[in-house]
Protein backbone atom coordinates (compact mmCIF):
# COMPACT_ATOMS: atom_id res chain seq x y z
CA UNK A 1 0.00 0.00 0.00
CA UNK A 2 1.07 3.70 -0.21
CA UNK A 3 -0.04 7.03 -0.60
CA UNK A 4 0.79 9.67 -3.24
CA UNK A 5 -0.12 13.21 -2.52
CA UNK A 6 -1.78 14.46 -5.59
CA UNK A 7 -3.05 18.22 -4.78
CA UNK A 8 -4.52 20.80 -2.84
CA UNK A 9 -7.29 22.64 -3.17
CA UNK A 10 -8.18 26.24 -3.49
CA UNK A 11 -12.23 27.47 -3.34
CA UNK A 12 -11.99 31.00 -5.72
CA UNK A 13 -14.20 33.56 -6.33
CA UNK A 14 -13.26 34.46 -10.21
CA UNK A 15 -11.66 31.48 -11.89
CA UNK A 16 -10.24 33.64 -14.91
CA UNK A 17 -8.19 35.88 -12.56
CA UNK A 18 -7.26 33.45 -10.22
CA UNK A 19 -5.84 31.50 -13.59
CA UNK A 20 -4.13 34.57 -14.71
CA UNK A 21 -2.41 35.27 -11.40
CA UNK A 22 -1.06 31.69 -11.13
CA UNK A 23 0.14 31.36 -14.28
CA UNK A 24 1.95 35.36 -14.59
CA UNK A 25 3.56 34.22 -10.58
CA UNK A 26 4.39 30.51 -10.45
CA UNK A 27 4.46 29.49 -14.36
CA UNK A 28 1.40 27.19 -13.05
CA UNK A 29 -0.94 25.92 -15.95
CA UNK A 30 -4.54 24.70 -16.87
CA UNK A 31 -3.68 20.88 -16.85
CA UNK A 32 -7.48 20.11 -17.19
CA UNK A 33 -10.88 21.00 -16.27
CA UNK A 34 -14.11 19.24 -15.01
CA UNK A 35 -17.47 21.72 -14.42
CA UNK A 36 -21.10 21.22 -13.57
CA UNK A 37 -24.25 23.14 -13.09
CA UNK A 38 -23.10 23.61 -9.34
CA UNK A 39 -19.21 24.52 -10.07
CA UNK A 40 -15.84 24.36 -12.31
CA UNK A 41 -12.99 22.90 -11.30
CA UNK A 42 -10.00 23.59 -12.73
CA UNK A 43 -6.40 21.33 -12.13
CA UNK A 44 -3.31 23.27 -12.59
CA UNK A 45 0.90 22.66 -12.13
CA UNK A 46 3.36 22.41 -14.08
CA UNK A 47 5.99 19.75 -15.43
CA UNK A 48 8.69 20.10 -12.46
CA UNK A 49 6.39 18.09 -10.07
CA UNK A 50 3.56 15.58 -9.89
CA UNK A 51 1.71 17.84 -7.29
CA UNK A 52 -0.96 19.87 -8.69
CA UNK A 53 -3.94 22.16 -7.35
CA UNK A 54 -7.50 21.91 -7.73
CA UNK A 55 -8.98 24.99 -8.08
CA UNK A 56 -12.70 25.06 -7.54
CA UNK A 57 -15.39 28.06 -8.20
CA UNK A 58 -19.27 27.23 -7.47
CA UNK A 59 -21.58 28.91 -9.58
CA UNK A 60 -22.67 31.97 -8.16
CA UNK A 61 -20.38 32.18 -4.97
CA UNK A 62 -18.80 36.21 -5.46
CA UNK A 63 -18.36 36.78 -2.08
CA UNK A 64 -14.58 35.85 -0.34
CA UNK A 65 -13.90 32.82 1.39
CA UNK A 66 -13.19 33.45 5.20
CA UNK A 67 -9.68 31.61 5.95
CA UNK A 68 -10.37 32.03 10.07
CA UNK A 69 -7.08 31.83 12.27
CA UNK A 70 -5.35 29.22 10.30
CA UNK A 71 -4.35 30.33 7.01
CA UNK A 72 -3.60 27.00 5.51
CA UNK A 73 -0.87 27.74 2.53
CA UNK A 74 1.47 25.47 0.53
CA UNK A 75 4.72 26.51 -0.76
CA UNK A 76 7.11 26.04 -4.18
CA UNK A 77 10.40 25.82 -4.46
CA UNK A 78 12.40 27.89 -7.00
CA UNK A 79 16.10 27.50 -8.34
CA UNK A 80 16.23 31.53 -8.49
CA UNK A 81 14.91 33.26 -5.27
CA UNK A 82 16.40 36.34 -6.68
CA UNK A 83 14.38 36.20 -9.79
CA UNK A 84 11.40 35.07 -8.21
CA UNK A 85 11.18 37.63 -5.64
CA UNK A 86 11.79 40.49 -8.34
CA UNK A 87 8.73 39.61 -10.23
CA UNK A 88 6.36 38.91 -7.05
CA UNK A 89 7.70 42.72 -5.65
CA UNK A 90 6.69 43.96 -9.33
CA UNK A 91 3.59 42.44 -9.23
CA UNK A 92 2.88 43.78 -5.77
CA UNK A 93 1.43 40.32 -4.51
CA UNK A 94 4.76 39.99 -1.72
CA UNK A 95 2.67 39.24 1.75
CA UNK A 96 5.36 38.90 3.95
CA UNK A 97 8.76 37.95 4.30
CA UNK A 98 10.50 35.36 6.68
CA UNK A 99 14.09 36.69 6.09
CA UNK A 100 15.72 34.46 8.88
CA UNK A 101 14.49 31.26 7.12
CA UNK A 102 15.19 32.48 3.88
CA UNK A 103 11.42 32.03 2.39
CA UNK A 104 8.51 34.84 1.80
CA UNK A 105 5.19 34.66 1.07
CA UNK A 106 2.53 35.99 -2.10
CA UNK A 107 -0.92 36.33 -1.47
CA UNK A 108 -3.49 35.03 -4.53
CA UNK A 109 -6.38 37.25 -5.43
CA UNK A 110 -8.39 35.34 -2.84
CA UNK A 111 -6.30 36.00 -0.34
CA UNK A 112 -4.80 32.40 -0.23
CA UNK A 113 -0.81 32.85 0.88
CA UNK A 114 2.20 30.37 -0.81
CA UNK A 115 5.59 30.07 0.24
CA UNK A 116 8.38 30.52 -1.79
CA UNK A 117 11.61 28.62 -0.89
CA UNK A 118 15.04 28.56 -2.17
CA UNK A 119 15.97 25.13 -3.28
CA UNK A 120 17.93 23.18 -0.77
CA UNK A 121 22.11 23.69 -0.48
CA UNK A 122 23.89 20.10 -0.95
CA UNK A 123 25.44 19.94 3.09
Amino acid sequence: MFFRLEHNCIHVTDMKRTLEFYEKALDLKELRRKSSPEMELVFIGNGESAQQVEVIRKTGRDKAYDHGENPVHFALRTDDIDAARARHTQMGCIDHEVPEFGVYYIKDPDGYLVEIMPVRKQA
